[in-house]
């Protein structure tokens, strides 16, 4: 399935109190800020949502300084909480996209993979999707760990 496909899809079960990035230096300057570059589904999706709340899972977004929004934190701030405050092992290179609602991060790799770093057993690596956009759709179906 496509991005925008699912993008469609999740219009109607997304809390979309995120704000859409217009502003495409915004994004540029997250990814410079980070180190990374953000796969085309994943600026697809800040420009349609921002950030969003979808079946239990905070999206990390960007918000600029003159937007407020119930996602105060941003995907610059929880990737650098992850990599520079805790310090967690051999995420250097993902842009961390949400959590799993235990602490653990869920990060997005350079090829575009969405991995969960699981701190309970011993900081294993969990692939969850081969692309963004198949993470979104798994949040859908409410099939993310299956």
């Amino acid at each position: 399935m496509k991005i925008i496909d699912i993008l469609k899809k999740l219009e109607s079960r997304c809390k979309d109190d995120g704000i859409p990035v217009k502003d495409n230096n915004l994004i540029q300057d997250a990814e410079k800020k980070l180190g990374v570059h953000f796969s085309e589904s994943f600026i697809a999706f800040l420009k349609k949502f921002g950030g969003a709340l979808l079946e239990g899972h905070v999206i990390y977004g960007l918000i600029s300084s003159d937007q407020s929004s119930f996602l105060s934190e941003t995907i610059i701030e929880r990737t650098k909480f992850f990599k520079e405050t805790q310090k967690w092992p051999d995420i250097e290179n993902w842009y961390i996209v949400s959590d799993d609602g235990s602490g653990n991060p869920i990060g997005v790799d350079p090829e575009g993979k969405v991995w969960l770093s699981d701190h309970d057993a011993g900081f294993e690596q969990i692939k969850l999707a081969d692309s963004f956009e198949e993470f979104l759709y798994k949040l859908y179906t409410e099939t993310l760990y299956e």
